[in-house]
């Protein structure tokens, strides 16, 4: 059974991602991403706290998700994810414990929901 980690708002309907989930806090968790290389943000499902978060721009369209904790459909957010194609879920909230940075996940915009990837 696939364990639930939290649910939020889909972004992108139908959409799927599975990436190790990443929080970004300010831009030197990005500038951490980038000098990792070119292909590094591939991997990577966002966790932001903040809808407004436009500091994810340098790498937003390499993203394989974003989860962000606050927003709506609305949010600038919520707009950039849908416009490059990218799963995403907004005003997420965590059943219980967050996972540790670089776990393996998964967006499902179906479901609204964040697992753990099989």
């Amino acid at each position: 059974m696939t364990q639930v980690l939290g649910t939020g708002l889909p972004i992108f309907p139908g959409a799927r991602a599975v990436g190790r989930l990443v929080r970004f806090d300010t831009p030197d968790d990005v500038i951490r991403i980038m000098d990792e290389g070119d292909d590094a943000a591939f991997d990577v499902i966002a966790l932001v706290k903040d809808a407004g978060a436009t500091f994810l721009a340098p790498i937003e369209a390499d993203l394989a998700g974003i989860v962000c904790r606050a927003g709506n459909i609305e949010s600038h957010l919520a707009i950039v994810s849908r416009d490059f194609q990218i799963p995403s879920l907004m005003a997420f909230a965590f059943g219980s414990e967050e996972p540790p940075d670089g776990t393996r996940v998964a967006i499902d915009c179906d479901a609204g929901t964040l697992t753990l990837a099989d």
